[in-house]
């Protein structure tokens, strides 16, 4: 409708009186008539959940995880890991060294145990797994394919308890659950897990390329032989000779349950059963002779470590409020690590310019 073709200021105020006056006299759609309750609005989201009490006075508040933003925090999680390296944790580190060394002495005599009790139980020892997808990639002259297999019998299907695959449809599970429900616990473990396992998959993976041991089904010697540092393209020449110690199925495991176990408290069976598959993990490899014995005190450490730093910076301890609730002061929730730098001038002789310091 046209109320004018000229007229400046006047027309536009006609406009608008003309406007707003035919808005109000006409009922909203939507509007109930006079006396009835208003229905309600099954358009607006559910806020998310961002604090979760989990015993008496222990309650933490999680952020809602951005985009991928998780993938940042992996260099900040690796240059945390160092600060376990004090006076407290000697006793920790003695203890597996301890363990790895009288594991290694009596590595022979576990691994021909394990697999005597395999095949008293007619349980194939042989590694037997269906390709459902592969997509052959290559960079270089080493071969990078995405493959996606499934086990073919139960040494295997143990086995499978430690594959990439399995904790990556765990993680998808919990995001895919805090993105429906809005539930930032769920999404934030989620990305925990993808901090806990990729960080500790490159820290297994320096490791296993500077060691160099063989594994048991590839052992020239009694224990296997070790390595050190082997070329990169004998490395990827010939991977199961170079790559026993540590595991990294282990490692991935242990740092699956604790990440989940340590924002769950509540659910006690947590850890119960998380060990006990990864029980079930370790004999399969023993049987199948993928892994020696002593490979696995160091994997379990360092899937633990890095997970404990990935739920450490994943939440905030909420503050109970004190008696009197003037004294008390909301939480401050730390800055991403990349965002903590702290420029500041500097002068020494005659040099003057500037530095940059980062608080990890």
């Amino acid at each position: 409708m046209k109320f004018f073709t000229s007229g400046g200021r006047s027309g536009v105020l006609l406009a608008f009186c003309l406007l707003a006056g035919s808005a109000a006299a006409a009922p909203s759609p939507t509007q109930a008539p006079a006396g009835l309750a208003q229905p309600a609005d099954t358009t607006a989201r559910p806020p998310r959940r961002t604090d979760y009490t989990v015993a008496p006075g222990v309650t933490w508040h999680y952020e809602q995880p951005g985009q991928l933003r998780w993938l940042t925090h992996i260099p900040r999680d690796i240059g945390q890991f160092p600060g376990y390296f004090k006076a407290e944790n000697v006793p920790a580190f003695a203890g597996i060294a301890t363990g790895s060394v009288v594991l290694w002495l009596a590595d022979e005599a576990i691994l021909n145990g394990a697999q005597h009790l395999g095949r008293t139980l007619h349980l194939n020892a042989e590694d037997r797994q269906r390709k459902l997808v592969y997509i052959p990639i290559r960079v270089g002259n080493s071969k990078l394919p995405i493959e996606f297999n499934v086990p073919d019998n139960l040494n295997s299907t143990f086995y499978f308890l430690g594959d990439g695959w399995t904790h990556l449809t765990i993680a998808s599970s919990f995001m895919a659950y805090g993105l429906l429900k809005h539930d930032n616990r769920a999404a934030q473990t989620a990305t925990q897990l993808g901090e806990a396992i990729l960080s500790t998959g490159l820290v297994v993976q320096a490791l296993k390329r500077t060691t160099g041991r063989q594994s048991p089904f590839q052992a020239t010697h009694d224990r296997g032989l070790w390595d050190l540092l082997p070329a990169y393209s004998t490395y990827q020449g010939n991977v199961s000779n170079y790559d026993a110690f540590p595991s990294g199925h282990l490692a991935t495991a242990m740092a699956t349950v604790t990440v989940i176990a340590e924002n769950y408290p509540e659910y006690r069976f947590i850890r119960p059963v998380g060990y006990s598959l990864m029980g079930v993990l370790g004999y399969a490899m023993l049987n199948n002779g993928v892994h020696w014995a002593s490979d696995y005190p160091l994997g379990i450490a360092l899937g633990y470590g890095f997970a404990k730093i990935a739920v450490r910076n994943g939440r905030t301890r909420v503050a109970e409020p004190p008696a009197n609730p003037t004294d008390w002061h909301a939480p401050v929730h730390r800055r991403p690590w990349y965002r903590r730098g702290e420029l500041s001038p500097f002068s020494y002789g005659p040099f003057t310019g500037g530095s940059v310091t980062w608080h990890l």
